[in-house]
């Protein structure tokens, strides 16, 4: 995946966390996933563009937005346990939470700025294809935005002690995962887990 595509991946795939995660804690009880998906993305929609100029101006309201709304709906251990593949288990445990916490913090500032990018778009979930006790699923969706093509989105949400998380995410057919294993594996086999560390702390520390 070249820069640029990587790039825009990157930036589709943090507005889609804007309207798949951004959720009362409550909503991710005792429902399908795709309801949990559904339910709360056109009020985020309205929220996000209501104080749009307050959270852009101010990025402290931005963070505390995202802290308190984004962070308890995805599943980030898991989500860097897939990114970092077979080096995760030789990670000691203070490797994986160095690791889990800049992942955490990269994803957080790619999301920063593509809020400030929401325009006038809506969401459409479709139906699961799932049985009712399934707890690890797929939800498809759309995001639908005037004078341009619908975007095709797809959630990997998984059920643990009865509340939804997002650990995965596809744009077009392109897993967030796998971007950023691509991205990230070089790393891995030339530094290690240590060098990955780093690389995620100098990503981290630019403006």
């Amino acid at each position: 995946m070249n820069i640029a595509v990587n790039k825009m991946f990157q930036w589709i795939a943090a507005t889609a966390l804007g309207f798949g995660l951004i959720a009362q804690p409550a909503l991710a009880q005792d429902i399908p996933a795709n309801e949990f998906v559904e339910k709360f993305s056109n009020e985020v929609l309205v929220e996000i563009k209501a104080r749009k100029q307050e959270l852009v101006s101010d990025p402290k309201k931005l963070d505390a937005l995202i802290d308190q709304k984004v962070m308890p709906n995805v599943n980030f251990r898991k989500m860097t346990q897939l990114v970092v593949g077979r080096p995760w288990r030789e990670a000691t445990p203070e490797q994986r939470e160095q690791i889990t916490k800049e992942f955490r913090t990269l994803l957080v500032k790619t999301y920063s700025g593509a809020l400030s990018q929401v325009g006038d778009q809506t969401l459409q979930v479709d139906r699961l294809r799932a049985r009712p006790e399934d707890t690890d699923v797929i939800v498809n969706s759309r995001v639908i935005q005037k004078g341009a093509p619908p975007v095709d989105l797809a959630y990997r949400v998984e059920k643990k002690d009865g509340k939804w998380q997002i650990y995965d995410l596809s744009v077009l057919g392109l897993w967030l995962v796998d971007s950023y294993k691509a991205q990230f594996g070089p790393v891995l086999a030339n530094s290690g887990v240590d060098g990955l560390i780093q690389t995620l702390k100098t990503l981290n520390a630019k403006g």
